[in-house]
């Protein structure tokens, strides 16, 4: 398997990556969370035909005010937000043996604003560690407890590289999304741009199991999607990622009602269901929401 997984193997393009403000060109505002209290996502990695490994995305909505922690490092940071914060946790192992664990990462946004993450990967001859956190207009981090470096990413909008496809999910990507964003990359000490665009409407094929909150499974045979494309505009270019979101009508996954709150709701919609990066495809199969 290459070195390019998404969310499980960090390509040249970034170790880790704080992504400046997006520049969007229907001046769509970010609206609040689409996703429920508690979901979670799992995925079949596959290549060449074959599953090769799952990967686990769990998002959770973190309380407004609140004092929470990087689990991966037991620091402490602030919920300044009067809405809501996120943690998103991912988890990715060998299909073959689920102890032999490729990826961990957690990351934390105060409503749309990256604060800290930690990456740890076990991959072949890819091993590595990564602390980061975001401060003013910097994002500071440090590979396998090194020194701490430090790069300038802007004073709002940044995000963490795995926090882009969550917060591409919060826009009305059915109307046709697009935008911009920078990238700050550890390896060289500058900035990359990746472009996002929305490409209409496609139909994922495979079948997901649909858990709500208080319901049966339940099992989707067909998704209706909207497509949309990560690039890079700097040469090397490589190949785009495609990503297929369900539509806002085409999957919701209901979740605890008591849970309604000002982060938007209760329910999880716009769920990645596909990733598709070079020969290694995501496909999702399941989805819970609380």
């Amino acid at each position: 398997m290459r070195k390019i997984l998404i969310v499980l193997v960090v390509a040249a393009l970034a170790v880790s990556a704080a992504f400046a403000a997006a520049s969007c060109s229907n001046k769509a505002a970010v609206p609040g969370a689409v996703w429920a209290q508690e979901e979670v996502a799992e995925y079949q990695i596959i290549r060449g035909g074959a599953v090769v490994g799952a990967m686990v995305i769990r998002l959770e909505r973190l309380a407004p005010g609140s004092e929470v922690k990087l689990n991966a490092t037991g620091e402490s940071y602030k919920i300044s937000s009067s809405t809501h914060g996120t943690r998103i946790t991912v988890t990715a192992a060998d299909s073959a043996d689920a102890d032999a664990i490729w990826l961990y990462s957690e990351s934390i946004m105060d409503r749309f604003t990256s604060v800290a993450s930690y990456r740890k990967m076990n991959y072949g001859d890819t091993v590595y560690e990564l602390k980061a956190h975001f401060s003013g207009k910097y994002y500071y981090y440090s590979l396998n407890g090194g020194k701490e470096e430090r790069i300038r990413v802007g004073n709002s909008g940044f995000i963490d590289r795995e926090q882009l496809f969550t917060i591409v999910r919060c826009y009305d990507i059915e109307s046709g999304y697009s935008g911009s964003y920078k990238v700050g990359d550890p390896l060289t000490g500058e900035k990359q741009t990746v472009s996002v665009s929305a490409a209409g409407e496609v139909a994922f094929t495979n079948p997901v199991e649909v858990v709500g909150f208080g319901s049966a499974p339940k099992t989707r045979q067909t998704t209706l999607c909207t497509q949309v494309t990560f690039s890079r505009t700097e040469t090397p270019q490589g190949k785009p990622i495609t990503v297929l979101y369900s539509k806002v009508d085409g999957l919701e996954v209901t979740g605890d009602p008591a849970s309604a709150d000002a982060a938007g709701g209760t329910s999880s919609v716009r769920l990645p269901v596909q990733i598709i990066e070079n020969d290694i495809t995501y496909n999702l199969v399941r989805v819970s929401a609380k």
